[in-house]
């Protein structure tokens, strides 16, 4: 992969989930979609959908790649690895959120704020059915996961690869992927999980290695959202 190839790629993501999210809201307007809970469901399925659907059309039928291309291949007894390789991996993460937290503090930054993503996401869930929790913890624990790790490490780190050093593309990767999340304030538990994810695709040369760590840690973070709910 190069960079033209993975910017391109991210571009068209952007376009296709932002055209989607447009003709919901659309149809929103006209009352087509009366519940939130239809709403919750119709937007990230078919967001996820949209997005699936862009990177097989503008990454991998266009520059004719394979899953393996990308790095998905077929697990080794190295996995076993992750056994402590994911949990170490997300204590740091956060380890360095709260450092990073506590050393904007005396700033006079207001770092209270740092939760009210997941406070809005804990109001938002209040009293959700069953039925629509299974559907999004699919979509959040499972289903992005894939495409952001075929994405950011498929792609971007291939292409990072191709131009800098190992451990300069390892961090710029890792800045691109806290980035885009556009959340200020978790940008150093992002960086840091974005440096494990692209440290363990180098470490097992397998796609699949941080697409279950990232399945991970987007799994305890709808569950920890949930249960305060």
């Amino acid at each position: 992969m190069t960079l033209r190839q993975a910017g391109w790629a991210m571009l068209f993501v952007g376009i296709y989930a932002a055209a989607f999210l447009g003709a919901v809201l659309t149809v929103g307007l006209f009352g087509v979609i009366t519940s939130v809970e239809a709403l919750v469901v119709v937007c990230l399925c078919g967001a996820t959908a949209v997005i699936f659907l862009s990177l097989y059309l503008h990454l991998f039928r266009r520059n004719r790649l394979s899953l393996g291309d990308l790095g998905f291949r077929r697990p080794t007894r190295r996995m076993f690895h992750l056994l402590w390789q994911i949990p170490v991996s997300m204590l740091a993460a956060g380890a360095l959120q709260g450092l990073f937290l506590a050393a904007l503090a005396p700033l006079g930054v207001d770092t209270s704020s740092a939760g009210s993503s997941d406070d809005t996401l804990t109001e938002a869930i209040t009293g959700v059915p069953a039925a629509v929790f299974v559907i999004a913890f699919i979509v959040i624990a499972v289903l992005t996961p894939l495409w952001e790790e075929v994405l950011f490490r498929g792609a971007f780190l291939s292409g990072f690869l191709r131009r800098f050093r190992p451990s300069a593309a390892i961090l710029l990767s890792a800045a691109l992927f806290a980035a885009v999340h556009l959340v200020l304030l978790t940008f150093a538990y992002l960086f840091a999980l974005g440096v494990a994810l692209a440290l363990l695709q180098r470490f097992h040369r397998n796609l699949w290695a941080p697409v279950l760590l990232h399945a991970a840690n987007n799994a305890v973070v709808t569950l920890v959202a949930f249960s305060v709910a």
